[in-house]
């Protein structure tokens, strides 16, 4: 099984609808209930790759069926895209690998002849000093407008098609920009990486664990 899950989610009164038109995605699917308030559908095109998926997934949503794609990678990130009336009104995309990203960028300006990853593994001085770039990252004004691009088009009032209000607000609380930024001084972690756990705590969606169209057509093998 791959390490990821990326599914469609949408509340269980619609449940009529969305298995009359299932089949008008002319793709495999699989439909499972997830809880009392949830079901997902899993289409062969798992990430939405092709035109003719999203147009399926806008059309489906334009017969007043909100519908949530959610993916969640344990070592890439998480993220969403919420259509309703027929548009795409809210997505985001949280990446773990951008302080990375940027710390390699600068130890590479400042060794330009040195292989990152030969001398994080070879020698321990340059260990330290790649290990004290990286620090600075997550704490620089670039990582934060990095992180920020990710989180432009949520807008929470959006999942109120999904939730009441308490879990808007939370939602509008999780997406804040300097809470998943800000790093623990003691631990050296930050909320980015919890943010997901939270996101699926607030929609009551916590089953949503390492399932896909892969997963589900191998029969669990995967």
């Amino acid at each position: 099984m791959g390490e990821f899950t990326t599914g469609i989610l949408y509340p269980r009164k619609y449940e009529p609808k969305v298995l009359t038109d299932l089949p008008k995605s002319r793709q495999p699917y699989f439909h499972r209930n997830v809880n009392h308030q949830w079901n997902a559908f899993f289409l062969q095109d798992e990430w939405l790759e092709t035109h003719q998926t999203v147009q399926f997934l806008l059309q489906l949503s334009r017969h007043c069926v909100p519908l949530l794609w959610f993916h969640d990678s344990e070592e890439n990130g998480w993220g969403f895209r919420l259509f309703d009336g027929g548009y795409e009104v809210s997505s985001a995309t949280i990446s773990y690998s951008l302080d990375v990203e940027l710390a390699e960028a600068e130890f590479g300006r400042l060794y330009p002849h040195v292989d990152v990853e030969e001398a994080i593994s070879e020698n321990d001085d340059l260990r330290q000093k790649y290990e004290e770039i990286l620090d600075r990252v997550v704490r620089s004004d670039q990582y934060r407008r990095e992180v920020g691009k990710g989180i432009t088009r949520v807008r929470p009032q959006c999942f109120s098609r999904f939730v009441g209000p308490k879990q808007v607000q939370q939602i509008r609380s999780l997406f804040d920009l300097q809470l998943l930024t800000e790093v623990d001084e003691e631990t050296g972690s930050s909320m980015l990486y919890d943010s997901v756990d939270l996101f699926k705590e607030i929609l009551g969606i916590e089953e949503m664990v390492w399932v896909n169209y892969s997963y589900l057509a191998s029969g669990g093998r995967e």
